[in-house]
């Protein structure tokens, strides 16, 4: 019912928020960054998801954030703000605010910490849904926040007025499928892991993905990836895929995320910028291992 109010679809990755060295955010990064993706080939952006560093910086600063995405993009892109709070008034009032900043839409994930049960989950985005009155992407990522939103509870979540899509970080690929079958002739199902199942996900119905360190340090190879599976490119698109997951999967085992997303993008000269407490930057060996990385998948460094 609600997959007919907005046309996002395609490779929309979540993105990096760049730190300068005092650790204020480094608005120029921020900037060529995104003027980076939409060269190579994205469809739309997410900003201050996990991949953003969601955690680490306060409300004023993800209103800043959604500001300068919305004037890099000057409308050729979809741009997403992620506004998940604890506190349903606090997700309410932070998307309200989101709104004003000419985004196209929030991504909300459930009330992490609070270990709510199925009915306060549906509970909450449905009040925020009634509040705010504007495109709601839900956001699964039970590795982060410890709920698991199943099949049957999106299938009542789905049926929110302003719950038009879904980005599934759930690592089950079954799960994924089964959400799939169960709402999404309702809603639009974006994979997160675009590095590890990106065509799969999209030969089974998804509308697009919402990945991250493929498409920041791939590029245009890493974006192809959804319009390739479209089109039943298959061959080539396997060999993307093996591309991106053996990167990934070897920068994963150096720091956390984050750390080591910003450390690969900086060796090949892209704008990662710094990470913020609690979170480190990499340094010496570490370091030394994502530069090996990244020359032995044909980078220079």
């Amino acid at each position: 019912m609600n997959r007919g109010k907005v046309d996002w679809q395609g490779n929309m990755p979540a993105i990096v928020t760049p730190f300068a060295a005092d650790r204020d955010i480094d608005e120029n990064k921020f900037i060529e960054n995104i003027e980076w993706l939409i060269e190579q080939g994205v469809s739309g952006v997410v900003v201050t998801g996990c991949t953003g560093e969601a955690w680490a910086v306060t409300d004023d600063e993800r209103l800043r954030l959604f500001r300068l995405a919305v004037q890099a993009s000057k409308g050729r892109v979809t741009v997403i703000g992620g506004t998940g709070c604890i506190v349903t008034g606090h997700t309410i009032a932070l998307s309200n605010a989101a709104k004003q900043t000419g985004i196209d839409g929030v991504m909300i994930l459930p009330p992490y910490y609070a270990e709510p049960v199925r009915r306060e989950i549906v509970t909450y985005y449905r009040a925020v849904s009634d509040a705010i009155q504007f495109p709601i992407m839900v956001y699964n990522i039970p590795p982060r926040n410890g709920i698991n939103l199943t099949p049957d509870i999106l299938d009542e979540i789905a049926d929110i007025e302003h719950v038009v899509a879904l980005k599934e970080s759930h690592d089950d690929f079954v799960q994924l499928e089964r959400t799939l079958a169960q709402v999404g002739d309702r809603i639009l199902v974006f994979s997160g892991f675009a590095a590890a199942r990106a065509v799969a996900a999209v030969v089974m119905g998804c509308a697009g993905l919402v990945g991250s360190m493929d498409a920041h340090l791939m590029g245009r190879d890493a974006i192809s990836l959804f319009s390739l599976s479209k089109a039943g490119k298959l061959d080539k698109a396997r060999a993307i895929q093996q591309r991106a997951l053996s990167l990934v999967g070897q920068l994963h085992h150096l720091g956390s995320e984050a750390s080591a997303l910003k450390a690969a993008m900086n060796v090949i000269g892209r704008p990662g910028g710094y990470v913020r407490p609690p979170l480190l930057d990499l340094e010496g060996d570490d370091l030394e291992q994502v530069a090996q990385v990244m020359q032995a998948h044909g980078f220079n460094c």
